[in-house]
């Protein structure tokens, strides 16, 4: 969307990253305040899924863009790290855990899980990488794949919670819609106070405004809520890929006319 409106591209990345690498923390907590009394919150299992939903493709990605251009040293460390890391899953699956889980203390166990999400990334990366060498056309096809999957997954969702969609989804929507319209609004206006410039505060609108629907749809399923909790993102994914596509072409006709103000930030008027 940031790339459309011609907006700053490089905030926008910096970012998305920053806030994907703060999620695991910042998103449990978050539901352990805000919805702990209602839903049981355990937060370092649902740190577990955010990191399995999120970190792990995401790292497996950096590193297939890594491989590619990597020296010779760096690409042995990558493969010896893949290696190494499928013997230690492959001994895990055989009953490894089970014989750690009798001999270590429970924290500790966690920890060794959170170590095979990150060697599953590697090894992930390492298998798309010769995938992509092997099949060129595989990179131009994941985007579809993955449009295709964030289809189905909102048409599963909104199957299983048909019968709370009819009570609730007029009021429903119009959360989303409010709650969507808003973080454009402050996004906008607050970068503005800051007196950051007008391409930057579009991008922070654009950040605020839209926000992971396919984890929240992945945050519900994994706590059996699927059909309630998941209905909100269900809705609001859909939603938000109008409504930041009309502001999107709406800020791309009407570039920001001062280059020295998008590159300095100076102070200038408010837009009207």
């Amino acid at each position: 969307m940031a790339y459309l409106a011609k907006a700053n591209l490089a905030l926008s990345i910096t970012m998305t990253s920053v806030t994907t690498m703060l999620a695991p923390v910042m998103t449990p907590l978050w539901m352990k305040l805000l919805a702990g009394e209602l839903v049981e919150v355990k937060v370092f299992n649902m740190m577990m899924e955010i990191i399995k939903m999120v970190i792990v493709p995401i790292g497996a990605a950096l590193l297939h863009d890594y491989l590619r251009f990597a020296s010779e040293r760096g690409r042995h460390v990558v493969f010896g790290t893949a290696a190494t890391g499928t013997v230690w899953l492959a001994l895990l699956g055989l009953g490894g855990w089970n014989w750690l889980s009798a001999r270590i203390a429970a924290g500790a166990l966690l920890w060794v899980g959170v170590l095979g999400f990150l060697l599953g990334a590697v090894i992930a990366g390492v298998v798309y990488h010769q995938a992509a060498r092997l099949f060129p056309r595989l990179e131009k096809l994941m985007p579809v794949i993955s449009m295709f999957g964030i289809v189905y997954f909102t048409t599963v969702t909104t199957a299983a919670g048909r019968d709370n969609l009819l009570h609730v989804g007029g009021w429903l929507f119009l959360a989303a819609a409010l709650h969507n319209s808003f973080g454009y609004l402050l996004g906008y206006w607050l970068a503005r106070a800051c007196r950051l410039d007008r391409n930057s505060a579009r991008t922070v609108a654009f950040e605020v405004g839209l926000q992971n629907g396919g984890m929240a749809s992945g945050l519900a399923g994994a706590l059996g809520k699927l059909g309630t909790m998941g209905l909100a993102a269900a809705i609001f994914s859909p939603w938000m890929n109008v409504s930041g596509s009309l502001l999107a072409n709406w800020w791309r006709k009407r570039p920001v006319q001062s280059a020295a103000e998008s590159k300095t930030g100076a102070a200038s008027p408010l837009p009207k």
